[in-house]
This record gives C-alpha cells, structure tokens and sequence, in this order.
C-alpha cells in the first residue's frame, strides 16, 4: 500500500503549508506538495502528499474523501504512478513550451529545445507527451467548468 495520496478539486488559494495543516489531522504529513502552473503561477487544483505510515494515508483517505475545502468536495485516493508522472509531464510541457516562446539573442525563434526530461520538442508540436498533457489539461479545466455550472 502506498503511503502517498493524490488530493484533487483543491481551492486555487491552498498552497503546500494549508495542505499539510488539514491533512495533518490523519497523522503527520511528510511532505505536501500543491502542483503550480509555471507559465501562470497559479495552482493547478490538485497536489501530492506523503504521509509516514500507510495508515495514516488511509485515515486521510477515509476522512477527506468528498470532505470540503472553502465550499470544494476534494478528491483524496492513493496516488497511482501514472498521476505523478502526468504531473511531471506537465511541468515539463509548460516548461518547453515557455522555452520555446523565448527568443534568441539575435531576435529568431529557436527551432529546438532540450526538455527536462530530454526529449525534443519542437515548435510545430511533434512532442506527442507535451501534446497529450495539454489536452489532459484542458479536459481537466473543462470537467471542472461542468462541475462548477452544476
């Protein structure tokens, strides 16, 4: 069993010291990690939390699962490898496309960019991971929009 939890639907205002403030009531919290847009700075609404003992995830699970935060039912399961990996890819997504934006010091766009995770990306979009966490992205953002209308 794993000892880290996935917190989903999080206000936009919690940062990493509130998440691990309200999930410290199901015992200590290792580490709370709320996952940042770079290109904007804004929190994506959901985040990570490592716990120390299983049991203590699974308290969390039990008493946080559909619980609200400043009017939000939160989403708390144990974390999967592919919900961590997602959160990466999309960090190294914003981070190639931010790279990519920029320009060189001679005013040309570059035609390459090196990722974090050393893949290329180019401009025209032939990153299929960057590709696909940004459609995963927007499909979060609109669940949420038809979520909110409800």
């Amino acid at each position: 069993m794993s000892k880290k939890l996935f917190v989903g639907n999080l206000p936009f205002d919690v940062n990493d010291s509130d998440l691990t403030t309200v999930l410290s009531v199901a015992g200590k919290v290792i580490e709370a990690k709320v996952i940042i847009n770079r290109k904007t700075g804004r929190s994506k609404g959901y985040g990570f939390v490592e716990m120390e003992t299983e049991a203590a995830a699974q308290e969390a699970v039990t008493k946080f699962e559909g619980a609200t935060l400043n009017e939000r039912p939160l989403t708390v399961q144990l974390a999967t490898p592919k919900q961590e990996a997602d959160a990466k890819t999309e960090n190294t997504a914003e981070t190639a496309e931010a790279k990519t934006e920029s320009t060189s010091p001679s005013g040309e766009q570059p035609t390459e960019t090196k990722t974090e995770s050393s893949e290329v990306a180019s401009p025209s979009g032939e990153n299929k991971a960057a590709e696909a966490a940004v459609e995963a992205s927007v499909a979060s953002e609109s669940i949420q929009a038809t979520d909110n209308q409800a």
